[in-house]
């Protein structure tokens, strides 16, 4: 009789794993529903949040980030980056995504580009007056929040408007400025704050580069004070490509890159 009860009691154990089993994989099962069986994070994710951290092999890095999108650049980059299909990285501005339709066009242009991530380089680009933005620290974090929230942003990545700030993790550059105290509340949130080894400058006036792109890859390839060993972030912005001729040709400086022996890679797999 007690074999009996062992056997019936081993029996609706494994009908009840198998009922389990088939509830999470079952096609009609809602995320919501295998939330509720799985283990509860401290961090919330969306499905589309979360990702899988490469390890990357020794070698050239190059991480082309580009700043201040959607602007009057973004149609062309989309195309040069769909044409090249390299790894490419935009640092997103809200604001002007809500003020112009043709802006959110290009945002909409951008998110579909399955070679582009991007990333939160805060919703007003603090109104272009940098000392008076960060003087108040929560004000610059409730700003990233609001580019974050608002664009449903999938990395936890930024880059400060007007400063070339860095902390990922212990990891931290450039901190005597202002702007430091946003930084590290940010990264306090989970930002990894992420700055620049190499910037293809710019002239103000006309949105022309400073730089021949023969230049650019002398500095790229002569960079020694970079935060991570072998490993250069680009900056290039949004507006330089407004008007493309010989000087600013995205394409060609990419062609360079590569018979460089450069590999493109996003910043989502910059070494910590």
């Amino acid at each position: 009789m007690k074999i009996f009860k062992h056997f019936l009691l081993m029996t609706l154990g494994i009908a009840i794993i198998v009922s389990c089993t088939k509830a999470i994989l079952s096609p009609g099962t809602t995320t919501e529903s295998v939330t509720a069986i799985l283990p509860v994070d401290t961090v919330s994710h969306t499905k589309d949040s979360i990702d899988i951290k490469k390890t990357l092999a020794p070698g050239k890095y190059i991480y082309l980030t580009i700043d201040d999108a959607p602007l009057n650049g973004s149609k062309y980059i989309d195309s040069v980056i769909s044409a090249t299909k390299v790894k490419t990285n935009i640092f997103l501005v809200g604001d002007p995504i809500h003020k112009s339709g043709k802006f959110k066009n290009y945002h909409e242009i951008l998110k579909k580009n399955r070679y582009i991530e991007l990333y939160n380089h805060s919703y007003s680009h603090a109104n272009h007056k940098y000392s008076s933005y960060y003087k108040n620290p929560e004000q610059v974090v409730s700003d990233f929040d609001k580019n974050m929230t608002e664009f449903q942003l999938r990395h936890n990545i930024a880059r400060l408007p007007g400063r070339n700030l860095w902390q990922l993790g212990d990891r931290k550059k450039n901190y005597r400025q202002t702007g430091s105290d946003a930084a590290k509340l940010l990264a306090e949130k989970g930002y990894k704050i992420f700055g620049w080894d190499v910037e293809w400058k710019y002239d103000s006036k006309d949105n022309s580069p400073q730089q021949t792109i023969d230049e650019l890859i002398e500095e790229i390839e002569n960079a020694s004070a970079t935060f991570t060993e072998n490993h250069i972030v680009l900056l290039m912005h949004d507006q330089m490509f407004g008007k493309i001729n010989d000087k600013n040709d995205l394409a060609k400086l990419i062609e360079k890159l590569q018979e460089n022996d450069f590999s493109f890679e996003y910043l989502s797999d910059y070494p910590d």
